[in-house]
């Protein structure tokens, strides 16, 4: 091993894999990525339904 890298007998390098490839692992990412995005904008979500809603008010104070 020289470098980072493993010399194979036939003459092909490849590099050591430290970790599973399992699909649960990889489920599990998915999952926590898709969680992470909606958290991350549910509150920007919520702000545009705010601010829906008051334009709605406002329009219908108008037409009054």
């Amino acid at each position: 091993m020289r470098n980072g890298w493993v010399k194979g007998g036939s003459g092909v390098m490849e590099f050591a894999v430290c970790y599973d490839h399992s699909g649960f692992d990889l489920a599990w990412s998915i999952f926590l990525d898709v969680t992470a995005f909606f958290a991350l904008m549910a509150p920007l979500a919520i702000a545009r339904l705010v601010e829906i809603s008051r334009e709605d008010a406002v329009a219908e104070l108008q037409a009054a």
